[in-house]
């Protein structure tokens, strides 16, 4: 054998340094998204103004709790939940009736209510294999019925205990420090935890999971619980933000969490992802609807944006699990 033929690379060698050195075209086509975004968000007059800059903060805290929970959902296979929009509703309302007791015991009653909520919903779905779409609509309009019939159109906050949330910290929103915290807990859970290694093996692929000794119901249940308390603080962000709560408060929001976990590049079938990626995501929406408001355009135009961008997610999911 010569020296050259040791020294020069192999065919199947060059192959894989060419794969690993050139992004594949959904690299590219993310990475150009990016890049345009940021262009146009530099390039906007009053886009890194103070008000803007907060706004955009407060507007991402929000509905970013939300779409963490979801992130648990899809993470484990189980697509997504429409019933996270109207569990926030609830939630808040609880905060806001029981406010009179004390901010601590209205936050903590607000947050089991959320667990038990979706820990049922993920019950159901893990012992008994339900569809979770079809199980998180019958969630929905079990809670709209329920809440309209016991509690009433609205709740009002009987004092301003909750008004320290709508403060801020060296200029930062508060509730953007609690969203924030809340997406670095939860990416540890999902990194470092042994429940973190289930969630993303079921999601992959639950009957291998389960075949490992996996117990998937155990796993399912957990992660619509972590989603419940996640949806449970973004419902108490969210009636602290308005002093009020009703079912329209957070109405919609599943959509948009939905349209975050995607953008953030989370695999909508599960097993792959991360709370960052949806907390980048997030940003993201927040910064087109910042950037479409800024510039005249309508409610419709920026929801219309959202939705060809997550078109444009699914497709080049699509054509990554292809190549």
């Amino acid at each position: 054998m010569s020296v050259a033929s040791e020294i020069s690379p192999s065919p199947v060698q060059s192959a894989k340094e060419r794969r690993m050195t050139i992004p594949s075209p959904p690299t590219l086509a993310k990475l150009l998204a990016a890049a345009l975004l940021v262009g146009l968000a530099l390039s906007t007059p009053g886009f890194l103004s103070r008000p803007s800059l907060t706004a955009l903060a407060n507007a991402m805290s929000l509905v970013g709790c939300v779409a963490l929970a979801m992130t648990f959902v899809t993470l484990g296979g189980n697509i997504m939940s429409f019933s996270l929009g109207a569990t926030a509703s609830v939630t808040g309302i609880i905060f806001m009736a029981l406010l009179g007791h004390g901010f601590v015991v209205a936050a903590l009653a607000a947050v089991f209510a959320g667990i038990v909520i979706t820990a049922l919903q993920g019950a159901i779905i893990g012992a008994l294999r339900a569809n979770p779409i079809i199980v998180s609509l019958a969630a929905y309009a079990l809670l709209i019925g329920l809440t309209q019939i016991v509690v009433g159109p609205k709740m009002d906050a009987p004092n301003l205990d909750y008004q320290f949330l709508k403060g801020r910290i060296g200029g930062i929103p508060i509730s953007f420090l609690v969203f924030a915290g809340a997406a670095v807990l939860a990416q540890l859970v999902v990194t470092f935890t042994r429940f973190g290694h289930e969630l993303l093996l079921v999601g992959s692929n639950a009957r291998a999971a389960e075949a490992a000794g996996i117990h998937v119901t155990r796993v399912t249940v957990l992660a619509y619980a972590l989603a419940g308390a996640l949806t449970a603080i973004g419902g108490i962000l969210i009636a602290s933000r308005f002093g009020s709560a009703d079912m329209q408060t957070a109405r919609g929001f599943e959509y948009t969490a939905i349209a975050a976990v995607l953008i953030g590049g989370t695999a909508i079938g599960g097993g792959r992802g991360s709370m960052i990626q949806t907390f980048i995501g997030m940003a993201a929406i927040a910064v087109i609807n910042a950037l479409a408001l800024l510039q005249g355009f309508s409610m419709e135009f920026q929801r219309l944006t959202i939705g060809l961008a997550v078109l444009a997610v699914v497709i080049l999911q699509g054509l990554g699990r292809r190549n």
